[in-house]
């Protein structure tokens, strides 16, 4: 693949991901379902493509198994707390909070791996911190807005643990297997825990209504599916810190769409500080830790 075409199907996969915060937002469903759902037609999907691939469904070794699926129940956790903090402060500020996962991933390199992160790194971190003290100020004034708050940054270490894991299956002798198969088993493994929460919160699976069954199709199709893929696909053939630019137009699309057209109460330092935010979160992918072993994937 050429780095034009590279660009362009990073650009795009990135544009699908702009779309999971919204999807959310437009479904009349619970959290749990909306997850469930997402995992569904994604399994459907990578199952189909992995049958006429003429590829197993099952990984190679008992580890990769077991990783895989902490893997999957771990990005349950982070998207059902996202889902949730979606509804409370909405999706731009939601994606956002689940954004700053990647250094939640410093800190697992350097308690897990003993990694040291560089000055940069530092430097971003606190960029980050100011940025969300800017940003969250306003949202926090209610005990139902620290919780929403709360919820993002809590789904954003999920997502860091998720990604542990399956680099951890990545690094096993084999690889972790097939990387269809090994989307297929986390799907699965994700879709489960995911059901069975909204079984124990008692939620309703019924799809409602037209639009909601339209919003998770976009869901678990275009997201999970198409923009995974795309990512995938493209992000190790061009530079890290062109792809963490060019990521970044998932929570700066979305959030800037929240307050434009779905009336998002927002002002000038909520979105100075969401800029910082982002920017930090840039600048942090520019250069990770020295020998570092996890890397950012998109939610």
């Amino acid at each position: 693949m050429d780095n034009r075409r590279a660009f362009l199907e990073l650009t795009l996969g990135g544009l699908m991901l702009s779309l999971s915060a919204l999807a959310v937002a437009f479904a009349d469903i619970g959290a749990g379902g909306a997850g469930f759902y997402r995992m569904l037609f994604a399994s459907m999907l990578f199952y189909l493509c992995l049958k006429w691939r003429g590829v197993s469904l099952r990984l190679p070794s008992r580890k990769a198994v077991w990783l895989t699926a902490l893997a999957g129940v771990f990005l349950a956790i982070d998207l059902i707390l996202w889902h949730h903090s979606i509804y409370i402060v909405g999706p731009g500020i939601g994606s956002i909070l689940t954004n700053c996962q990647v250094f939640f991933m410093t800190l697992l390199g350097l308690c897990l791996l003993k990694e040291k992160p560089s000055l940069n790194f530092v430097g971003a971190i606190v960029l980050a911190f100011f940025g969300l003290y800017l940003l969250l100020a306003p949202e926090m004034t209610s005990a139902l807005g620290v919780r929403g708050v709360l919820f993002g940054i809590a789904s954003g270490l999920a997502y860091a643990i998720c990604v542990y894991y399956l680099k951890a299956a990545s690094a096993l002798p084999e690889g972790g297997g097939d990387k269809l198969a090994q989307m297929f088993n986390l799907s699965v493994w994700s879709g489960l825990v995911m059901l069975a929460y909204a079984l124990l919160r008692g939620e309703s699976l019924a799809i409602g209504d037209g639009q909601t069954l339209l919003m998770l199709v976009i869901y678990g199709v275009m997201v999970q599916f198409v923009g995974w893929l795309m990512v995938n696909r493209a992000i190790g053939h061009i530079s890290l810190g062109l792809a963490g630019l060019i990521l970044l137009l998932e929570p700066v699309i979305t959030y800037l769409v929240d307050v434009a057209f779905l009336h998002k109460a927002s002002s000038l330092v909520q979105i100075s500080g969401a800029l910082l935010t982002v920017l930090a979160v840039y600048l942090g992918s520019l250069k990770p830790p020295e020998k570092a072993r996890l890397s950012s994937e998109p939610a």
